[in-house]
């Protein structure tokens, strides 16, 4: 299990324009453990729910590096590559692998 603190998580969800409620379907995890990880200074969470933190990072750096302060406005555009839907949508319905293919094709010049 890793530990995660958490001022990282309030930050990362902050940064994505996410409440609670989403950031919670992005991890699958509740809503109450969001909560109680954002109230405690540290936190151990699950070899998955660790990995999808990471990809959630990766894809916030990777969009920063991309949109530097637009990041915000990427996060709310709908994209042809995700079948219509913003970003944050896709991420919201799990498919953090294609967002995080979207950024990486971008910073390749491969615009979508």
């Amino acid at each position: 299990m890793a530990e995660v603190r958490a001022l990282d998580i309030r930050s990362l969800r902050g940064r994505l324009g996410m409440s609670q409620e989403l950031f919670s379907r992005v991890l699958d995890v509740s809503a109450r453990s969001v909560e109680r990880w954002e109230a405690q200074e540290a936190t151990r969470v699950n070899a998955e729910t660790s990995r999808r933190l990471a990809v959630t990072q990766e894809i916030l750096a990777l969009a920063g590096e991309v949109y530097g302060d637009g990041v915000d406005t990427f996060m709310g555009t709908p994209r042809r590559s995700l079948a219509l839907r913003t970003p944050r949508e896709a991420m919201v319905r799990g498919d953090l692998e294609e967002v995080r293919r979207l950024l990486v094709n971008s910073l390749n010049g491969h615009w979508a």
